[in-house]
């Protein structure tokens, strides 16, 4: 596995998670009981502040690219 693998993974995975989330929320709109504003809540809001926290954390838990990091110089005699 590659190191840009993983982090394609991560969001990839907390792309799917708010989409599930927005899915939710888009069904509870139409489902006319009492019960839909709970199900929104729990579970739609719970979705998607679950999928922005993983995106948030596999962005800053990558580790830094190669070319980021300073160069050293060898020193010239």
């Amino acid at each position: 596995m590659r190191p840009g693998d993983s982090m394609g993974r991560r969001l990839r995975i907390s792309g799917i998670l708010v989409i599930f989330g927005l899915l939710i929320e888009a069904f509870c709109l139409l489902w006319s009981r009492p019960i839909a504003f709970v199900v929104l809540v729990a579970f739609g809001g719970a979705l998607i502040a679950f999928g922005v926290l993983f995106f948030l954390y596999s962005l800053v838990s990558a580790p830094p690219h190669p070319a980021d990091s300073p160069e050293v110089i060898p020193n010239e005699k």
